[in-house]
């Protein structure tokens, strides 16, 4: 065998590149990347080089041809797993296509490899094995499995270090291995930079092929894509389509394989039995961690001659995986995650010769949960998965680029903290200064030899700052020989020059920073500190504080007090007095109708129970803060009147109960395995309506639960114990996903809904009572909008399913597609209804949502009858939920009810629209902001004598919707 020494010198003068257009030679991504590592390593930086490369383009061609080039005296790989292992260390040991290729002279020696497959627990035999070899290929698990002073001597002798499949990095036995590499060059090879856990890959992107560029390049071969909409059996309805597409493929001569997705082993062994029942001749295998080695390696020798057609996968034939006749592919069950699908997708359709391997087909099952995952542009009906896949790639790659440069741009990292890893909480003060520039590196002269490695790291282009401070104090538990108690804690400082303000973070929240802020901006600044803090409560709606100090500045004794429930509104009360302040308040509230919480002390700090996933959200968070806190038109003191104060209910509050609500976490992944059981028929929990049964203001709450088949009245009492709930006869069984039976009276009990009464006033689920601060005033007469009931009998409410053109629901669909334009409008009439007529519009970047909640009157003469508005307000302010989580939660509701809708009836719930144009906005709504418009109809209302009664009724819904979801409301009515 060569020496490592002979090799090395072999390279030399054996290098010789073709022109890029010559298939036999290096193409442009690997020249280009080549180019760009050669250069980075030569400027003398140290942070990680990261090359994004999508799958198929000569990532290892690379490396190989980077090794040639640059001649490393001792390379360690690191792949993800034992198949790659062997992949990559092949290639290495005869050079891939660099000598048959030409660019490598044939006369040159291959380097000598080694494969690290277990661990050592001896140094010196680390120390052999590594002087034996050029090139080490590890995985991380081979390399954990050392001993701790073997792996350090098999670490600290390789002078370079290459990590195949980057998006791992991230990962703590990843990122170990690379931080023994601080001050030696670091290559991190990847197709997919980004994670679905946010975390950035550590290091600084110097090259990248856009996905597109591979393509026009050939690359990959087109993709046909099918999105099975299933009407009964989703799996069996996929399989058939795919098998379909193979036997297709086969009887046209090409010799292609059928890759099935499985989420786990049990799906995995349900799909199998479907593929050998309907496809038995092409010899379907399962294919899962659960196998042995021999079974497995059976099963990939099968599929590569030919005789297994179908294989069924979980989390297989992904990194490491290569094999050119795969070509169909159906996942059941599609991966949450963005980066694993894509390099499969990407392993499918990449091809040297697209005209005799032919063209890749993918089949998805398309359901609710696909439209939630980050695949949702992925999974579209009928794209051209050329401009997908790029799309998808693209933007996910920018904008970890974005964080990855924001990251990239500072210089001066301690060692031992990666950027990366920080997470600060969203919390700051901050100063005024007429300042034009910072010395970040002054903070020095403030807390000196305390800050870690002395370094104090500096955006070169983001004005922020960052430093973590090391303390040693004496233990707070015991006085122990040798033992002290060593902190850390981080200091992050942004400097917004448009605003005139300095940012500062610490997480030792009791530590001044005024000298420090003195120091960074050379001249003293102004804190924003005392009632102007409070400002950041500004342009919230439905601001309802949690808690709240009050400091007493006459009585020494009991200068300092926290309240909290009931007491706070008295802490505010007391806090206009001269002698008393408020020390700080926290508080809920909705943003523009997304739930968010804040809080704000007169010391001048204000945080949120949110923790940033990395310094640029918390950047950003100050900027939305910094426009509140110099905003001189804010009036501290209207801030306050209006927070809602929550209030323990022990006794019946004397308004109407308009309607009822379920718990949310229903509606956001729970409701599915909660079921109502009555006389022999079962209903999803969330199918199951409220009904008012009695809007009177005295009493217990009457009211009834019901279904298309049933309906059972209950009752609330209010007392000492809150609200409490009984059955008034039988009872309604709830049943979870375990079988576990519970009497719907039991279940209210433990899973309180909340309780809209009028006047905008509710009773949440903790049985406590939020009532506005100022009366509502009475709805404006004036924005009544009249109709013409013509020809409708304002008795009849619902069309039903033979589509009645006299109802007013006939009416107001008619009314509504002659006004506007819709994508989709749905009739979701029915007990557990979102609304009844539901109408989605995709404009720009916003989703246009319109509920339209419909009253049948009870006469034929429209007048001032207050209980033809109970029903219909209360539907309205619990349609305002919807709102929520950026509408996701309605539309996999409606995408629910329309199938069953469809086979209930063998009818369509779609006025406008089909399920696949549904489908089309479920999977654009998460990138697009929800606004919402409420749509009140009863002609039983009269514009001309309506009363104050009614008038205050519709203004209490409408507070409360408005002030949830910050959309339009509109009223209906007659003359």
């Amino acid at each position: 065998m060569s020496s490592p020494e002979d090799v090395l010198t072999s390279y030399r003068g054996a290098i010789g590149f073709r022109p890029p257009e010559d298939p036999g030679s290096l193409r442009r991504p690997q020249i280009g990347a080549l180019h760009s590592i050669l250069g980075y390593l030569s400027s003398g930086l140290t942070e990680p080089a990261v090359i994004v490369m999508p799958t198929g383009t000569g990532k290892t061609e690379t490396m190989l041809a980077w090794m040639v080039a640059g001649r490393p005296q001792r390379l360690l790989v690191v792949v993800p797993s034992a198949a790659l292992r062997a992949q990559i260390a092949d290639k290495f040991e005869t050079l891939g296509i660099l000598q048959r290729a030409g660019v490598v002279a044939r006369s040159a020696m291959r380097p000598c490899v080694g494969r690290l497959e277990h661990g050592f627990q001896k140094p010196e035999d680390a120390a052999s094995f590594v002087q034996a070899c050029n090139v080490i290929v590890a995985t991380p698990h081979a390399l954990q499995a050392c001993d701790q002073e073997a792996r350090h001597v098999l670490l600290a002798a390789c002078t370079h270090l290459v990590v195949d499949e980057a998006h791992h990095a991230p990962a703590d036995t990843w990122t170990e291995v690379i931080r023994a590499f601080a001050e030696r060059p670091v290559l991190l090879f990847t197709a997919t930079p980004f994670r679905s856990d946010g975390r950035a890959l550590p290091g600084k992107t110097i090259f990248r092929f856009p996905l597109r560029e591979a393509q026009k390049e050939g690359y990959f071969s087109p993709i046909e894509f099918t999105a099975i909409f299933a009407v009964d059996d989703a799996d069996e309805e996929l399989a058939a389509a795919a098998i379909g597409r193979l036997r297709q493929d086969l009887a046209e001569g090409y010799d292609h394989v059928l890759l099935v997705r499985a989420g786990s082993r049990q799906r995995a062994g349900e799909i199998h039995a479907i593929y050998i029942r309907e496809a038995s001749e092409y010899q379907p295998r399962l294919l899962h961690d659960g196998l042995g080695a021999g079974e497995k390696s059976e099963t990939l020798d099968a599929l590569r001659t030919g005789q297994c057609r179908i294989v069924v996968c979980v989390d297989m034939l992904g990194e490491g995986f290569d094999m050119p006749t795969l070509k169909v592919a159906a996942f059941h069950d599609t991966r949450k995650s963005l980066s694993p699908m894509i390099q499969l997708v990407g392993r499918l359709a990449r091809t040297s010769s697209p005209t005799e391997i032919g063209t890749a087909s993918i089949f998805v099952s398309q359901d609710p949960s696909t439209a939630r995952s980050p695949l949702r542009d992925l999974l579209r009906e009928d794209p051209d998965w050329n401009q997908v896949l790029s799309d998808v790639t693209d933007r996910a790659t920018a904008r970890a680029e974005e964080i990855s440069e924001f990251d990239a741009s500072f210089a001066g990292t301690p060692s031992s903290v990666p950027i990366g890893l920080l997470e600060p909480k969203m919390s700051a003060i901050v100063f005024r200064t007429g300042a034009s520039d910072w010395e970040p590196d002054a903070a020095q002269r403030v807390n000196g030899a305390s800050i870690l490695d002395g370094a104090i790291s500096i955006s070169a282009h983001h004005d922020v700052a960052w430093f973590v401070t090391e303390s040693v104090d004496d233990l707070r538990w015991g006085s122990v020989p040798g033992l002290r108690d060593v902190g850390y804690d981080l200091t992050v400082l942004y400097f917004d020059r448009t605003r005139g303000l300095l940012f500062v973070h610490g997480s030792d929240t009791r530590k001044k920073y005024d000298k420090l802020a003195e120091a960074v901006l050379g001249t003293e600044p102004i804190q924003v500190r005392g009632i102007e803090t409070f400002r950041v409560f500004s342009k919230l709606d439905r601001l309802i504080p949690t808690n709240v100090g009050l400091l007493d500045v006459r009585d020494r004794d009991k200068r300092f007090s926290m309240h909290v429930g009931s007491d706070v509104e008295a802490a505010l009360t007391e806090a206009e007095r001269n002698h008393k302040t408020n020390t700080h308040i926290s508080a809920s509230a909705f943003d523009n109708g997304v739930r968010v919480t804040i809080s704000a002390a007169l010391s001048g700090r204000f945080w949120s129970m949110q923790t940033a996933s990395g310094l640029m959200q918390w950047r950003e968070w100050c900027d939305r803060q910094g426009t509140k806190l110099i905003d001189t038109s804010v009036d501290i003191r209207t801030v306050f009147r209006d927070m809602i104060i929550p209030t323990p209910v022990t006794e019946r509050p004397p308004f109407p109960l308009l309607s009822m609500e379920w718990p949310w976490d229903l509606y956001l992944g729970t409701g599915t395995s909660q079921h109502a059981r009555y006389v022999g028929t079962t209903s999803l929990l969330t199918d199951v309506d409220f009904e008012v049964d009695d809007h009177s203001e005295v009493g217990d709450f009457l009211f009834s639960v019901f279904t298309p088949d049933w309906k059972v009245p209950y009752a609330a009492t209010i007392g000492s114990a809150g609200v409490r709930y009984r059955a008034l006869g039988s009872e309604v069984t709830v049943e979870n996903s375990r079988g576990d039976k519970t009497p719907l009276s039991t279940w209210l009990n433990a899973h309180k809904p909340t309780l809209f009464l009028s006047g905008d006033r509710l009773i949440t689920g903790d049985d406590r009572l939020l009532v506005p601060r100022t009366d509502v005033p009475p709805f404006d007469r004036g924005k009544l909008m009249v109709l013409d009931w013509s020809g409708v009998d304002i008795r009849v409410e619902s069309q039903g399913v033979d589509r009645r053109s006299d109802s007013i629901q006939a009416y107001m669909v008619r009314y509504l597609t002659g006004q506007q334009t819709f994508d989709v409008l749905i009739d979701d009439d029915g007990a557990g209804e979102a609304a009844d007529l539901v109408g989605l519009r995709i404009e720009g970047d916003d989703l246009r949502v319109t509920l339209v909640h419909c009253k049948y009157s009870s006469s034929d003469l429209p007048g001032k009858r207050l209980q033809d508005l109970y029903e219909v307000c209360g539907q309205a302010i619990r349609g305002a939920r919807w709102r929520d989580r950026a509408a996701a939660p309605l539309l996999e509701h409606l995408d629910r009810r329309v199938q069953a809708y469809a086979k209930r009836t063998g009818k369509s719930a779609f006025e406008v629209g089909d399920r696949k144009e549904l489908n089309r906005i479920r999977e654009r709504a998460p990138l697009l902001f929800p606004r919402l418009e409420t749509i009140i109809v009863q002609p039983g209302l009269s514009a001309k004598v309506s009363s104050d009664e009614q008038l205050r009724l519709i203004a209490g819904a409408e507070s409360y919707v408005r002030a949830v979801t910050k959309g339009k409301f509109a009223v209906y009515c007659s003359a």
